[in-house]
């Protein structure tokens, strides 16, 4: 959005500068010398310099985080007493129980991880720990450096 914006208002400073320049050269005298067209010449160079000074001033984060990636200022420990295994009709799941992590962590578990499964208790919310990890999440016992 900002890009737009600032290369509109980038056409628009240039369009105005133009268009001021032809009014001043309008009321010249019609003569012009080699002084003058290299003042002119100097002038547009010196817009295009600026043009591209403005334009250059956009995005200069590596391809990499220009796309989403969600921000993770420190691991967060998944502890390996919430970790579970079991078989679903979907698969092999792998992952934590929710209320385990809620009590052991005390931090904001992500809901695009949580799948509830109907277990011997009733249903049940579990975070996928392929999920958590690219949340930031590690399991005890694997932290990475």
């Amino acid at each position: 959005m900002f890009h737009t914006l600032r290369t509109t208002l980038s056409a628009a400073a240039l369009s105005a500068l133009l268009a001021v320049g032809a009014i001043g050269a309008s009321t010249a005298p019609a003569q012009a010398d080699s002084r003058d067209a290299a003042a002119v010449i100097a002038g547009i160079i010196a817009l295009y310099a600026i043009g591209r000074a403005i334009d250059d001033r956009g995005d200069r984060r590596p391809p990499s985080q220009l796309h989403h990636v969600p921000a993770h200022p420190r691991q967060i420990v998944a502890p390996a007493q919430c970790y579970r295994e079991f078989q679903t009709r979907d698969g092999f799941f792998r992952g934590y129980a929710g209320h385990c992590l809620q009590r052991s962590t005390h931090v904001a578990l992500p809901q695009a991880c949580a799948r509830d499964y109907r277990t011997d208790r009733g249903w049940r919310t579990f975070y996928g720990g392929r999920c958590l990890s690219q949340y930031g999440w590690v399991r005890e016992g694997h932290r990475s450096h």
